[in-house]
């Protein structure tokens, strides 16, 4: 499988909260894969969990986002929902949270 790529110029083009959605979409993929426990969802899982990272890595690059302290602690924990050390319910949280910061 070839590893996600994202086309920086135009995820730079998305506001805050559409990079914040897109994000939050792979996470809900994540788990949503996360509640099977078979080999096949163990891999949707896993690319679920790469993209999302890919995405948080544009947001970080992003000139927009002044602040970064948060994309960093998001990325830490998808990072350690990625190795494992983690469960659908986690995941579900973060992405329930991200859609809410979005929609304030």
């Amino acid at each position: 499988m070839k590893p996600y790529k994202v086309d920086h110029s135009k995820w730079h083009n998305f506001p805050a909260a559409a990079q914040l959605q897109n994000i939050a979409a792979e996470l809900s993929r994540a788990a949503h894969a996360g509640l099977f426990n078979i080999e096949e969802k163990r891999v949707q899982e896993i690319s679920a969990y790469e993209r999302a990272l890919a995405l948080i890595d544009a947001s970080i690059a992003d000139p927009q986002w002044k602040e970064k302290r948060r994309l960093y602690e998001l990325r830490d924990a998808v990072a350690a929902l990625y190795v494992g050390h983690g469960d659908p319910a986690l995941s579900r949280f973060i992405c329930s949270e991200l859609v809410q910061k979005t929609t304030l």
